[in-house]
């Protein structure tokens, strides 16, 4: 059983194509991930009202929550510059696959 991750973001579309450079498939999180223990990849989905669905898929609950612990600043920070991106923000939830 895997985990997967998924997130909806509002985007402005003016800021769509630097938007799917940081959050898309082969986008800086995807690249920051990529190292990680557990780490399977990320998916991207783009509605057509600028909505998009971000799906990272981890190996376990535990690969993602231990990631997160090991790396809390450098995500933080990471997460904090990439809000100039989007207009809001929602974790949808973590869903086992």
């Amino acid at each position: 059983m895997s985990l997967a991750v998924v997130f909806e973001y509002e985007v402005d579309p003016a800021e769509a194509a630097a938007f799917e450079a940081v959050y898309g498939g082969d986008g800086e999180w995807a690249r920051y991930f990529a190292g990680a223990e557990g780490y399977l990849g990320t998916e991207m989905l783009r509605g057509a009202d600028g909505r998009y669905l971000v799906i990272d898929r981890w190996r376990s609950a535990s690969d993602y929550d231990a990631f997160l612990t090991a790396n809390a600043d450098d995500y933080g920070a990471r997460n904090q510059a990439a809000t100039r991106l989007w207009l809001r923000e929602r974790v949808v939830g973590r869903f086992e696959t």
